[in-house]
């Protein structure tokens, strides 16, 4: 699947901004369908069913529905109206601060009884309001606005980090903990841009915007624009960089198509700086290929990032730690990890290391990524898993004890001979593909029309 994230102001519109246009490729590389827009977000239609092939135009009717759906869509009130509603609950009584869960709104004196049988929490304190995210019902769609919240670790860790490097202004991407962290314990200047509206009920549009990351755009329009430019500029003693925690689930080469749009404006604004914006993104070990694709002067730093509200990537999952490492462009050697957790420093590459990471000879770097100890294979040339072992049939590394008709024999469609079907267990088809998967993808589309 291709992205194409060209003008993307002349595409139709979802509820979450500009759509982007999609390009199915075969592994060969041939095209094998036409484009069509799709929401920049959400990866599922169900969370966002707008779909519209490039070559078609949208009927009036069409083009009516998507506007309501988008209308419909909006945050209740303005930015202005929101801060408003949070000064007026701020001068309440503690007891009587109430923030709806059910509503995702915080309660004035006067709405009590809109809220009775609702969701709520109540007896809230100033320093709570300063926290919205330990108030929110967390997001927790993997296919769109993915809400996983770092540990308090990781988030002294990566505040205590930045300050050592020398940055005193933040453009936060998604990661509202560091945010709410900074507002009490450190002089830093950080700017919050987060697709979810609820931070507009708490922040003011100087420390808030809303904002989706995949299309760069800025859904209080030109006004949130312009503040977040003047906050990338670097006035006398000032150093600014971005932290970016979006869904792992997302498209890599938007998100790099964004954080190339913003070091553009940066660089504009700061023309005696010949360097790259710094940034720091927050995404998993596997992505690291995709992302160095995107972004040839990002590298992967071994510290592992854990979440307080994830069952895999939380605090303390096995043995092998959260699988969430740092993409940055800011020299290795200057990013130190904390030697109490078992981080040493490599002197062959100049740069701290995972105590499970050694140095590989043949390589010539520190080769493991994840887990145990990888181990070299002279005949890939290269370090592989500990749980892996040269094929002579794969002629490559594969797992201990698999089965090689797995690996190695395929039908000219690609799918596995003895690949099974999660949905019905079935052979020769993947679960897109599946009888009972098709069944209900016809009922859905005639739901749809």
């Amino acid at each position: 699947m291709e992205v194409i994230l060209e003008n993307l102001k002349n595409n139709p519109h979802c509820p979450h901004g500009p759509c982007l246009i999609f390009e199915r490729y075969s592994s060969n590389g041939t095209k094998t369908g036409r484009r069509f827009f799709a929401c920049s977000a959400c990866r599922d239609r169900s969370d966002c069913s707008f779909f519209q092939w490039v070559d078609d135009d949208l009927s009036t009717q069409t083009k009516e529905h998507w506007r309501d759906v988008i209308e419909k869509h909006k945050p209740p009130f303005t930015h202005e109206e929101y801060l408003q509603r949070l000064e007026k609950v701020k001068s309440s009584s503690q007891e009587k601060r109430k923030y709806c869960k059910t509503c995702s709104l915080l309660v004035l004196e006067e709405e009590e009884s809109l809220h009775l049988k609702h969701d709520f929490v109540s007896n809230l304190t100033l320093q709570d309001l300063q926290k919205p995210s330990c108030i929110f019902e967390t997001v927790q769609n993997k296919k769109a606005e993915a809400q996983y919240f770092f540990a308090k670790e990781t988030v002294e860790f990566v505040v205590n980090l930045v300050e050592k490097l020398g940055f005193t202004k933040l453009v936060l991407l998604g990661v509202p903990k560091v945010h709410e962290y900074v507002q009490e314990n450190s002089n830093l200047n950080t700017f919050l841009m987060d697709i979810d509206y609820r931070y507009m009920q708490f922040f003011s549009p100087n420390k808030f915007c809303h904002y989706n990351i995949f299309n760069n755009y800025f859904f209080n329009g030109a006004e949130s624009k312009t503040i977040l430019k003047e906050f990338l500029s670097e006035q006398s003693g000032e150093k600014v960089a971005v932290m970016l925690d979006p869904p792992f689930g997302g498209l890599v080469d938007a998100i790099a198509c964004t954080l190339k749009k913003l070091n553009k404006w940066w660089r504009k604004k700061n023309e005696k700086s010949t360097e790259n914006l710094p940034f720091m993104w927050f995404f998993p070990y596997f992505m690291e290929g995709r992302i160095v694709k995107s972004l040839p002067d990002a590298v992967m730093m071994d510290y592992k990032v854990e979440y307080t509200n994830h069952k895999k990537f939380g605090t303390k999952v096995d043995s092998k730690g959260s699988p969430v490492r740092i993409f940055t462009n800011i020299m290795p050697s200057a990013f130190v990890l904390p030697e109490s957790l078992g981080y040493r420093f490599c002197e062959k590459c100049e740069r701290f290391i995972a105590k499970e990471n050694k140095h590989c000879v043949k390589c010539n770097c520190c080769t493991t990524k994840h887990g145990k100890t990888y181990k070299h294979c002279d005949e890939c040339k290269q370090c592989v898993k500990n749980s892996y072992e040269h094929c002579g049939k794969c002629k490559k590394c594969n797992l201990i004890g698999h089965v090689c008709s797995e690996s190695t024999q395929k039908k000219s469609d690609g799918i596995h001979k003895q690949e099974k079907c999660h949905k019905c267990s079935g052979f020769g088809h993947r679960k897109r593909n599946c009888p009972v998967n098709t069944f209900r993808n016809r009922k859905k589309m005639r739901h749809m029309c």
